[in-house]
């Protein structure tokens, strides 16, 4: 697929033609199944559907565009490398963390529950993918791999009403491995900042179990163990979640 074909709708973006600059990535994202995004495209892609959001005054088109956000990152094939998944865990995390907020203050309807837990599903197979992505490209004290177990705790608690004691699980085995590894290595490049991402996975960790607790809901705790994407080989390719039916405004899958 040429650059140019994305390149217009940045174009399209800085005239203010958000329309045109959607269109064209719709028209790229239906016409070209077999083409894995780069690093550049999917920051044009980030720009894009930014801009929309900027724009977007209802809470229904707000969430229909973070789905359709989360669904343009997440096409087949992925790039994956170091920049991308970095960059694209960013966006990912902040467009559902817009669903979430939306979620909320929107006026609740007989479907809300089953919305959230939905939601919560698309959640726990977007950071599961990325979660074995970052156990591969870099080693556990690493930031963008720990920015990554940040991201995902901080869902956990945002939707505390329907998390599940698994996920918490997997979060908390990373995080106590990470942790004893910090505390038993003397000198490690960026080993304050790492810390502080640990204590920060360990807070969220607690506070999600807490409120789900005030929320009425018995939280068990689940023997943790490692994940299957610690143990796999480094030339071992990274499968991505389970292929998922888009997503309506309030999270309704469309048939």
């Amino acid at each position: 697929m040429p650059e140019d074909i994305l390149q217009e709708a940045f174009n399209a973006t800085v005239s203010r033609d958000y329309e045109k600059a959607v269109g064209v990535i719709r028209e790229v994202l239906s016409n070209s199944t077999d083409h894995s995004f780069s690093v550049e495209q999917l920051e044009l892609i980030d720009h894009v559907y930014s801009c929309i959001l900027n724009t977007s005054h209802y809470d229904e088109s707000l969430i229909e565009v973070c789905w359709e956000w989360i669904d343009a990152i997440e096409r087949n094939p992925r790039t994956v490398d170091t920049r991308a998944v970095s960059s694209s865990q960013l966006s990912i995390y902040y467009a559902y963390h817009t669903i979430c907020r939306v979620q909320e203050r929107m006026p609740r309807k007989a479907t809300h529950s089953q919305l959230r837990q939905e939601t919560w599903t698309r959640v726990t197979h977007s950071f599961s993918y990325l979660w074995a992505a970052a156990t591969q490209l870099w080693k556990q004290y690493e930031l963008d791999r720990l920015d990554i177990l940040c991201s995902w705790s901080y869902l956990c608690l945002q939707f505390a009403d329907v998390v599940t004691e698994e996920v918490l699980g997997v979060i908390e085995n990373a995080k106590n491995s990470t942790k004893e590894l910090l505390t038993n290595v003397i000198m490690i490049e960026n080993g304050h900042q790492a810390n502080q991402r640990v204590l920060t996975v360990e807070r969220n960790i607690r506070d999600s179990k807490a409120l789900a607790e005030k929320l009425g809901r018995r939280m068990k705790e689940v023997p943790t163990k490692p994940t299957p994407s610690e143990n796999l080989s480094g030339d071992e390719s990274i499968s991505p979640p389970i292929s998922k039916k888009w997503c309506g405004s309030e999270g309704r899958e469309r048939s």
